[in-house]
């Protein structure tokens, strides 16, 4: 779900500020110059700004930028918002009038929900009386949606983080999507783009995702900022690049269900790698997997577990799913899916095997004192990237 609205003072305001507390992706057109009944709209919101035109351009483009409109007033039906109602109906859009004086909030967030169901929208223009026309509109308008936003909150929320991820993102959202959608559970992508230079931020809007632009280069830190806008009950973290299939979502759901506070799956890696590697790695997930470990390619959990433990620890550059896998351990069971999720081998295919090697016997012999030395975990943040065949 995106919000939009004109950014004026009273209801549109109201509109902004909540999508902003909550998370939520929100925009819209405003007038040229940015200009509202209290001067200039201040710069946090995220309006784009008309290059010529007022109140009422800015009004018509939000009306066409939109799937659907809320009209909030209260009494009479006037000025900007009557014509914000007429621009809808000219144009065959979708458009709810709500009453405030005729209805409270709990039931003007039950008509949005049926409002914006029954028309599948996505977009939601957001419109109403300033400030000086509706003293109380903020107020009504900001509790109103709030409980519209939290009845429509999805149940499942897949966090990727993403540093330079063009060439595997878009396949990993796609596989995410599938999965989700056969849990038959309502769902969120959020991809944490991590400083990156080329189109992850691109593609992962192009493929449904909510986009959250960090710049931590610390992969803890990048993972607990989607945690903090994520709104499932459930979170699910996905690396970028790495493929699930249906049945991890649906055994994770299901050893949740069973009591358990988290659990990862078995790792099974992609094509294109040489022998040493692959006895490498099988090797290491044998012991890994031996004891019960997670790995941070794909880790599943309750959000009310996660905030429990406090997220993943940030004094950590790698091996940061090892501590939350044994925070979670305290809470109760820890399942391992049996079912391997599909990785990249890139690290292994673009450097020499005598540099991982000392890469990893350094960080297994320094302790958790090599975790906290990025410049010594080159194998995870020289910011290589393979280039995809085509």
């Amino acid at each position: 779900m995106k919000i939009i609205s004109g950014g004026q003072t009273g209801v549109d305001r109201a509109a902004l500020d909540v999508a902003l507390s909550l998370g939520v992706t929100g925009g819209g057109w405003c007038p040229a110059g940015r200009l509202a009944e209290d001067g200039i709209i201040p710069a946090h919101y995220p309006l784009e700004e008309l290059s010529g035109g007022g109140y009422l351009q800015r009004t018509e483009k939000n009306v066409e930028a939109a799937d659907g409109t809320v009209v909030f007033h209260s009494g009479i039906l006037r000025g900007g918002s009557k014509a914000t109602a007429d621009f809808c109906a000219e144009r065959g859009k979708p458009c709810l009038v709500l009453d405030a004086s005729r209805t409270s909030n709990a039931e003007a967030a039950m008509q949005l929900v049926q409002f914006v169901r029954a028309n599948g929208l996505t977009v939601l223009n957001v419109a109403g009386p300033r400030a000086s026309e509706w003293p109380s509109g903020h107020q009504f308008v900001a509790a109103t949606l709030t409980a519209f936003l939290a009845a429509e909150a999805p149940s499942l929320s897949f966090v990727i983080p993403a540093h330079n991820e063009e060439h595997e993102l878009a396949e990993t959202l796609v596989a995410i999507r599938r999965a989700a959608e056969a849990s038959q559970q309502s769902f969120e992508m959020i991809v944490v783009d991590d400083a990156s230079t080329d189109a992850t931020a691109a593609i992962a809007r192009e493929f449904g995702a909510r986009v959250v632009a960090v710049n931590r280069r610390q992969i803890a830190a990048v993972r607990n900022a989607g945690a903090r806008v994520a709104r499932g009950a459930v979170l699910f973290f996905v690396d970028a690049d790495t493929r699930i299939a249906p049945g991890h979502v649906t055994a994770g759901l299901a050893a949740l269900a069973a009591g358990c506070a988290g659990g990862s799956a078995r790792v099974a890696i992609d094509s294109g790698v040489a022998f040493w590697a692959r006895v490498f790695i099988r090797a290491f997930c044998a012991i890994y997997f031996a004891i019960g470990l997670g790995v941070g390619a794909f880790i599943f959990t309750r959000r009310e577990s996660f905030e429990t433990v406090g997220g993943f620890d940030e004094q950590f550059f790698a091996g940061e799913e090892v501590y939350l896998t044994l925070a979670l351990k305290k809470l109760g069971r820890f399942k391992i899916l049996r079912e391997p999720i599909v990785t990249s081998a890139r690290k292994v295919r673009m450097h020499s095997p005598r540099f991982v090697l000392t890469q990893s016997f350094s960080i297994v012999l320094g302790g958790k004192g090599a975790l906290r030395n990025r410049q010594k975990l080159d194998l995870w943040y020289d910011g290589k990237r393979e280039r995809r065949a085509t």
